[in-house]
């Protein structure tokens, strides 16, 4: 029991500043947890030969699996979140001035050795599948592997079409210390605040009057970044009003939380007027959550923390194993009730993904989370070199 309960503290992350906020990782949670789902209900729909009792398109339950990708946008605010706190403090409480070198490097060693390992593991996987030939995939791994993809093709990565989003994450990591410095140079905060609401709403007006919301524009920043600014508005909210060690919570919150996801669900859409309220949904969603009372102990759990910790690692490689198991899964069946039989794919695939996502997760993204590995490894090698020039000497 104690290994056990030491497991979620190995599986915790390794933040560049040395504090962890677990409800960001809690919220990381929530995110992944529907996109998984949507992914295993789009390969049973796909793959299953069971003739359903009610229609796909309408049952409930198939429709809300299919709502999946909201996890994504959480995720875009996260990051907004995320990559604005530090430049945020350095212009509202005059803290450390966060050099664009040191930056632009993290979040290279941070992201892209576990990326490329991976990327190169579906490639070889594809090829071995024979699903296409080598002259045919290899430029598509170059695409993806420099994050141009979807400008290229102006279609998903058939590498790992999960990749379409990194990709916009990377653009938005580019920009990301020109953004803040724009909005949280404002000194005024009510004036500040205006802005970051007023640039939301008219970045969706001009998706919707100069048509990005399409192919192949939805596929880039943006057609985005709306997302990345809630989570801008929410780094203005918690250094001003939210830090705090004294929080009020109550299970009203819960409530509206819930009723806010459920919000989004129903509201994505392309539709000016529906997009208005879910970018509102997703603000208050996070807003609403982090006040709740049983959200709150379900955002700090230390389980739902370390799964939510290694998404990056989740979010990368769950599709490929997904479309991989459900080849073997699809023959199970208890029933022709569409509900019961994703369920029991989603109790069949999840404990496989998670422990591969665990392994992946320690042996490729948390050493990178270390800010020194570049300069260890280095070391390591030259160590190794070394030790091999001073035996080739003592050698008779």
């Amino acid at each position: 029991m104690r290994r056990l309960r030491n497991i979620p503290e190995k599986l915790s992350r390794v933040t560049s500043s040395g504090r962890f906020i677990p409800e960001v990782d809690g919220f990381r949670f929530v995110a992944i947890l529907p996109v998984v789902i949507q992914h295993i209900s789009e390969r049973l729909q796909r793959y299953s030969n069971v003739k359903w009792s009610q229609a796909i398109a309408t049952d409930p339950v198939a429709f809300m699996a299919s709502r999946g990708t909201i996890g994504v946008f959480i995720f875009f605010a996260i990051s907004g979140f995320i990559l604005a706190l530090p430049f945020a403090k350095y212009f509202l409480e005059g803290r450390q001035k966060v050099p664009l070198k040191r930056y632009f490097w993290r979040r290279l060693t941070r992201l892209e050795p576990p990326y490329m390992i991976w990327m190169l593991v579906f490639f070889v996987v594809l090829l071995v599948q024979g699903t296409y030939g080598f002259k045919e995939l290899l430029p598509h791994l170059g695409a993806s592997l420099f994050y141009v993809h979807n400008i290229v093709y102006q279609d998903y990565s058939i590498i790992n079409p999960v990749a379409w989003s990194l990709e916009i994450e990377i653009q938005f990591y580019l920009l990301a210390p020109f953004l803040t410095a724009l909005f949280f140079s404002i000194k005024p905060k009510l004036f500040r605040r205006a802005t970051l609401l007023g640039s939301i709403l008219c970045l969706m007006v001009l998706q919707h009057q100069m048509g990005w919301y399409k192919t192949p524009l939805k596929l880039s920043l943006l057609c985005q970044l709306q997302h990345f600014l809630v989570g801008f508005f929410l780094v203005d909210l918690y250094l001003t009003e939210g830090k705090s060690s004294v929080r009020t919570s109550h299970w009203f919150f819960d409530i509206l939380a819930l009723t806010s996801f459920f919000l989004m669900a129903f509201s994505w859409s392309e539709d000016l007027g529906k997009n208005l309220v879910f970018s509102s949904a997703l603000l208050l969603f996070f807003l609403t959550a982090y006040h709740a009372r049983f959200g709150l102990i379900l955002l700090q759990n230390k389980w739902i923390t370390a799964i939510g910790g290694m998404c990056y690692t989740i979010y990368l490689i769950h599709l490929p194993l997904v479309e991989g198991l459900i080849r073997f899964t699809k023959h199970i069946a208890l029933t022709d009730i569409y509900s019961v039989n994703l369920i029991l794919q989603i109790i069949l695939m999840t404990p496989i993904i998670l422990v591969i996502s665990i392994l992946g997760f320690l042996l490729l993204e948390k050493p990178c989370m270390d800010k020194n590995w570049p300069r260890k490894l280095s070391a390591w090698w030259s160590n190794i070199r070394r030790n091999s020039l001073i035996l080739k000497k003592v050698e008779p």
